[in-house]
């Protein structure tokens, strides 16, 4: 019998025992054969960016290159593509703490109910519409122990994985179990916390705390007290961090999975000097329209941002562990567009950064979720037989359509495990190592599938431009949104209108429908919240076209 076999057996009597006791499924993932031994499995390096939209980048995601990849500067994210695949129409939540909670449960946001960012669990952070309240049992305090397993838990206790978490959490309230990493599955935790931003980018100004060596809540950026008064700004000490956590890792003949989340390039919109100057009095290329000043500082946050990737880069190629070293690049949302930034490189005003995308981050529009993903090895090695095991094109594209909740089960495929779906353990993720090596069979659960977006809350500002209570459904070629302020349906055709500025819902009824349909079915067989009416205080549910007549 080989090693994997009876390890799959021992796992099916654990489970059998647990059930007839009346206890959890505790374990219900399996070492393939891909990797016999810890040491041979990829370390994984999650680089995740916290705001960074579609088009905050040199590397084009779109079909040409835009005003937007003129104006960034972000060579390492070059390399990666060059390297790697880059996914054209991947998506994210609206905003970043359902995002997250993604990642780390392979849920999709209605099921696991995290729909809004989170900061204290007895305060509602959702904004105010004429008509609607917030629902009333979304989860305000965030991702929990034992709400489902976590990511880092199973490359930790089933793959023989060392977990890293660097920067932003965002999981858990303040005064929860889950605002530390700790209680999450992760080994270590650099700077990660309750809130979802920084008080400060500087480290003059201490991260945000009052007083150095202090913490100063809620914005305030613990665990870095060693750096503070210097000047050294908050991404690079979270990459000198992250390195050192490496290195340990390395050290110790240790598999790593580092989740290095960036605060960049969250607000406050602050200078990350070393960059300044490529932007700073300085006109968009191919434009005469002067870079305004917040536009400058937010590139130089971007191009800080890049310089930490390829920081990381380089550290695993001086450790020689480049070649069996896996790095996934995304964002937790849309671009921040609404508010806090200048006018855009189309010198059209402000809410225009995701161009040709509609609108930003917090909105139901394709500039809300759409973002930028790319996976590759950090050292391409031909005929490595370390990456035999994942070989990834080199500079290749893939239109499939993939979601956060994705990267879950494809993360444990790639560090050589397996997930058997159990009805404890819930996952609506779907791996998509098919889309990373190729193109999907005819029959891959990736090809027509529905992807659902679920965010019941008003964001911030007023309830218009795709910014209050939305669901949303993307199925092939076809968006359909539901808002509920108004009960509106919109409907459009993302080939041919990426911009979503021909609403086809009166031309297209049928369909519009089906989608309704499908969509209302799956927010309800996930659990969904729904919004409340401020004054009969009663749910209001998706409601379906043919029931608005």
């Amino acid at each position: 019998m080989s090693l994997v076999k009876q390890k799959y057996d021992n796992l099916r009597f654990i489970r059998s025992r647990l059930l007839a006791a009346g206890g959890l499924i505790l374990s219900i993932f399996l070492v393939s054969e891909w990797f016999a031994h810890a040491s041979e499995r990829p370390n994984i390096i999650l680089f995740l960016v916290d705001d960074m939209g579609w088009q905050d980048t040199s590397v084009p995601f779109w079909n040409k290159t835009t005003p937007f990849n003129q104006h960034f500067r972000t060579p390492n994210m070059e390399r990666l593509a060059k390297q790697g695949r880059r996914f054209t129409q991947a998506y994210a939540c609206a905003v970043c703490s359902p995002t997250r909670t993604s990642i780390m449960t392979g849920q999709n946001a209605a099921r696991h109910r995290v729909t809004n960012w989170t900061l204290h669990e007895d305060r509602e952070t959702s904004g105010k519409t004429p008509r609607l309240l917030p629902p009333r049992n979304w989860r305000k305090q965030g991702l929990q122990p034992g709400n489902a397993p976590t990511l880092p838990e199973v490359l930790r206790d089933q793959l023989g994985y060392r977990t890293i978490h660097a920067g932003k959490a965002h999981w858990g309230a303040y005064d929860t179990q889950g605002s530390d990493p700790l209680t999450l599955g992760f080994d270590l935790n650099i700077a990660g916390h309750a809130a979802g931003g920084p008080g400060h980018y500087h480290g003059e100004k201490n991260y945000g705390n009052a007083e150095a060596g202090g913490r100063t809540r809620p914005w305030g950026i613990p665990g870095l007290e060693s750096y503070h008064g210097s000047d050294i700004h908050l991404t690079e000490a979270l990459t000198l961090e992250a390195k050192q956590a490496i290195s340990k890792s390395v050290a110790d003949n240790k598999p790593f999975y580092l989740y290095m989340a960036h605060y960049a390039v969250h607000a406050p919109i602050q200078p990350h000097e070393t960059y300044m100057p490529n932007y700073n009095g300085k006109k968009y290329p191919g434009t005469r329209i002067s870079i305004p000043d917040n536009e400058a500082r937010y590139a130089s946050m971007v191009e800080g941002m890049d310089a930490s990737l390829g920081d990381l880069i380089h550290h695993v190629e001086s450790l020689g562990i480049s070649e069996n070293t896996l790095i996934v690049f995304a964002s937790d949302n849309g671009t921040l567009s609404l508010h806090a930034r200048g006018n855009s490189p189309r010198d059209t005003g402000r809410d225009t950064h995701s161009w040709p995308l509609r609108e930003g981050k917090g909105s139901a529009y394709e500039g809300g979720t759409r973002v930028p993903l790319i996976v590759s090895w950090a050292r391409l090695v031909p005929g490595s037989e370390v990456q035999k095991s994942l070989p990834i094109p080199s500079n290749s594209t893939s239109k499939s359509q993939v979601i956060v909740e994705d990267l879950f089960p494809s993360i444990i495929r790639w560090a050589g495990g397996k997930i058997y779906r159990s009805e404890t353990s819930v996952i609506d993720g779907v791996d998509f190592t098919e889309a990373l090596l190729g193109e999907p069979e005819p029959h891959s659960l990736l090809n027509g599938r529905a992807l659902v977006f679920h965010y019941p809350h008003q964001w911030t500002g007023q309830p218009k431009g795709g910014y209050q209570p939305h669901s949303s459904i993307r199925q092939g070629d076809w968006k359909a949104i539901y808002f509920y302020e108004n009960q509106v349906w919109e409907l459009y055709h993302l080939t041919q209108d990426i911009g979503e500025s021909l609403d086809l819902s009166q031309a297209y009824p049928g369909k519009l429908e089906r989608l309704a349909i499908t969509l209302k079915q799956k927010l309800i067989d996930r659990g969904a919240d729904w919004p409340v009416h401020r004054e009969l205080k009663e749910d209001l549910p998706l409601m379906l076209p043919d029931k608005m007549n």
